[in-house]
């Protein structure tokens, strides 16, 4: 069962504008929380570092595991993922990358770390 593996919880936040400024380009984006925290599961499988003339970065393959009913959509935004005890577990905000896959027991949905 994939409910005993969801330890840990995500509050979601949504955008929520809508309309376009006066060069018919979206608005500023409105991040609204949505709901309660979802069960889920976060985890990195690999960190990488790559180095250019001027500059480094280091680049991260977040994953996350949610539940099959939850209410997580492409462009959502994780603010914080804490433990059932509330402690927080991974640092900064998480982006829903890409359409999220549907498995046989849960979703699976890439993440990026925003910074």
């Amino acid at each position: 069962m994939i409910a005993g593996r969801l330890t840990m919880r995500a509050q979601v936040e949504r955008n929520q504008a809508t309309g376009t400024d006066g060069w018919n380009n979206p608005g500023e984006p409105d991040f609204q929380p949505v709901g309660d925290p979802l069960p889920c599961f976060v985890w990195s499988t690999s960190g990488r570092e790559v180095v250019g003339d001027e500059r480094s970065a280091l680049i991260e393959d977040v994953r996350g595991l949610f539940a099959l009913g939850a209410d997580l959509q492409p462009e959502d935004e994780l603010i914080s993922v804490t433990n059932r005890s509330g402690d927080i577990i991974h640092f900064g905000r998480l982006k829903v990358e890409g359409p999220l896959q549907h498995k046989h027991t849960h979703r699976e949905a890439n993440l990026r770390r925003i910074g």
